[in-house]
């Protein structure tokens, strides 16, 4: 894997053509050239790639980034600009770049999720990405402009198919994404756990390798049973050669392995799925790839969340014999004592969020305004007016929330954990699910061929008959790559460094966290009256990060 970091002097351009790039083109006689000329060429071909070429003839550099898998990043100089393929290798170029602070708002006050509501932006002020799916033409005669190849337009063809076609497409591009990343592996490992879509990869991939290396996380300690996963890993590997390994995390020491983290990605770890997922691939020799289920969701429509979206199609179209199924389902399969699944929670979220007659989508307040009241009023002023963008390129609420997702919300965020734990390991992320072949079709295709009484990822479940355990194929438990971290805040030591941070550190003194905040978290916390887990966590990250 290339590891190149350049700073680009407009008066010290190359005297002809060439091209630096990281990652791999899978399609068969493809060449580099063809994607810096035409980069619309990657919504066919399955590629993880980032580029960097410059053309003579126009003085111009182009910077090319793929779907999401491969980074790169750049800055702009008055004399010319710098670029990376690796986070720290750019900041390394740069002199001591600020943090962003509109960024950490997003990361601190709102949602670890519109972090990257803007994808261009990064951690530090001035220090750029390429959006997955774009490319930047920098020259020394014009601004950088930045412009999308990626082709996810509605297609009113694939929205007709039939749940047994939709299944059969799925299956033919996710089995092709897969296996033209499998041959191409030097030495690939796979993270599995009881979910469908690690599951469905490295299930895929076992067809093309003679040995699977497959590896799963677990937690010692009382109470982190919910996040147990192995009986689900057994069922899958049970009766095939397929060498697994199941790495137990004991409580790590909180404060000094993201200290730890942090300092080696330069960077905050947006969730602490990352440091789990770090600690356990650092046990890890001599692999050169991780294979994972990332984008499943996005394209599936596999989180509670879309169910919303979906019961709103069907009541828009009026169907609502299949509208009193599916909630029924819903309600029967995912009740929660805690976050209930019901009626009255469906036509609230409703009323809030949606207007079933125009279509408009409204950005969930109750979600990124949780947490306001913890922060100073002059901070929320300065930057809370700022809303998230909404796009709505589809006919139906669903498909325009799984853009919205894997644009602008969940998967940025989530693949920059990724990237950041990978490239202090010296490991490359493949995420066979994150191909816009893929998502060209799912988000086409309705809701109906995605759900079936409750459960979600009909359409893969579907697709896997015969390839995963029944058992497996239709569980309809999500767990999720996570850590027991609410218990891990609740334990003294973590808790009184926590504090301590919150109280004296960095947040404190540039007045962003209110006064006697950090108290009530903890107390509220520890009381039971709400679990602040996915608060506390970026409050310690920022709290490390910056350095004042």
């Amino acid at each position: 894997m290339t590891m190149t970091s350049r700073r680009v002097l407009f008066h010290e351009r190359p005297e002809r053509n060439v091209i630096f790039h990281s990652g791999r083109l899978y399609e068969p006689g493809a060449r580099i050239e063809d994607v810096m000329r035409d980069p619309a060429r990657l919504n066919s071909w399955e590629a993880d790639l980032a580029a960097v070429g410059y053309e003579a003839e126009t003085d111009r550099w182009r910077l090319v980034r793929d779907f999401g898998q491969s980074p790169l990043y750049y800055a702009l100089r008055a004399d010319g600009f710098a670029w990376s393929f690796t986070y720290a290798g750019l900041l390394d170029l740069l002199a001591e770049p600020e943090p962003d602070e509109a960024v950490l708002f997003d990361y601190l006050a709102t949602h670890y999720r519109h972090i990257f509501r803007d994808p261009g932006r990064t951690f530090h002020r001035g220090v750029l990405q390429v959006p997955a799916g774009s490319y930047v033409d920098i020259s020394s005669s014009r601004p950088p402009v930045v412009r999308r190849w990626l082709d996810l337009s509605h297609d009113p063809e694939v929205y007709r198919l039939g749940p047994d076609e939709a299944t059969s497409r799925l299956m033919e591009i996710i089995s092709d994404s897969v296996k033209k990343r499998v041959l191409a592996a030097r030495r690939p490992a796979f993270t599995i756990s009881s979910g469908l879509d690690s599951g469905a990869v490295t299930s895929l991939a076992a067809a093309h390798l003679d040995k699977v290396e497959a590896f799963s996380v677990g937690y010692a300690g009382e109470g982190v049973e919910e996040f147990d996963e192995t009986w689900g890993v057994n069922e899958l590997t049970r009766g095939r050669d397929w060498k697994w390994t199941h790495l137990v995390l004991e409580r790590p020491d909180l404060v000094g392995e993201t200290r730890r983290l942090i300092a080696r990605t330069k960077s905050p770890v947006t969730t602490v799925t990352w440091l789990a997922y770090f600690l356990m691939a650092e046990k890890l020799n001599g692999f050169e790839e991780m294979f994972n289920g990332l984008g499943g969701d996005e394209s599936l429509a596999g989180e509670f969340t879309h169910f919303f979206y979906f019961f709103a199609d069907l009541k828009k179209d009026g169907d609502d014999s299949r509208l009193a199924a599916e909630v029924e389902g819903w309600s029967r399969l995912h009740d929660h004592p805690v976050f209930r699944k019901n009626w009255d929670v469906l036509t609230d979220f409703w009323r809030r969020n949606l207007d079933l007659a125009s279509g408009e989508m409204r950005v969930d307040r109750n979600v990124y305004q949780a947490n306001w009241r913890f922060f100073e009023p002059q901070w929320l002023k300065a930057y809370g007016d700022a809303v998230p963008p909404m796009p709505r390129p589809y006919p139906n609420f669903l498909s325009n929330r799984l853009y919205q997702e894997i644009n602008f919300e969940t998967t940025p965020p989530t693949l920059w954990g990724l990237w950041r734990a990978n490239e202090a390991l010296g490991l490359r992320g493949v995420a066979p699910f994150m191909s816009p072949r893929l998502f060209k079709l799912c988000l086409s295709l309705p809701g109906t061929v995605k759900y079936d009484n409750g459960v979600t990822k009909a359409l893969l479940r579907r697709g896997l008959v015969g390839l995963l355990p029944e058992s497996l194929r239709l569980n309809t438990r999500k767990i999720g790559f996570n850590a027991p971290i609410h218990q891990w805040f609740k334990e003294p030591g973590v808790r009184a460094a926590t504090l301590e941070m919150l109280n004296y550190g960095p947040l404190a003194r540039r007045g962003w966290l209110r006064p006697g905040a950090a108290e009530d978290i903890f107390r509220e916390h520890e009381e039971g009256r709400a679990n602040h887990m996915m608060l506390l966590w970026p409050l310690l990250n920022a709290s490390l990060f910056l350095k004042d």
